[in-house]
């Protein structure tokens, strides 16, 4: 066995080693990035869970649409009550307008 053979073998030995090497580092690393990404993932999903939380749910919504009938039914019924007294405002402008002298 002389220097070369044992350079070759050591060669390919090393050449062994870095690919064995690589191999590992690069499954390590990807693993690294898939629990990094499952890590981001569940830090969405539990900011997602709470906005939802805070969503109303469908009794709430009916509620509101009730409630806003409501409201829009007084609001009608306020409107109504403003119109004759618009039109006494009116009169008593023109009143005022037309004795000012």
């Amino acid at each position: 066995m002389n220097l070369n053979e044992m350079n070759f073998g050591f060669q390919t030995v090393q050449w062994l080693m870095l690919t064995v090497l690589s191999i590992y580092t690069w499954m390590t690393k990807r693993q690294a990035a898939s629990a990094q990404e499952l890590l981001e993932l569940r830090t969405r999903i539990v900011a997602l869970e709470e906005h939802v939380r805070h969503l109303p749910d469908q009794t709430a919504v009916t509620d509101l649409l009730g409630d806003m009938k409501a409201v829009r039914a007084e609001l009608s019924g306020v409107k109504e009550a403003l119109g004759p007294l618009a039109r006494s405002l009116d009169r008593i402008n023109d009143y005022l307008l037309r004795e000012k002298t």
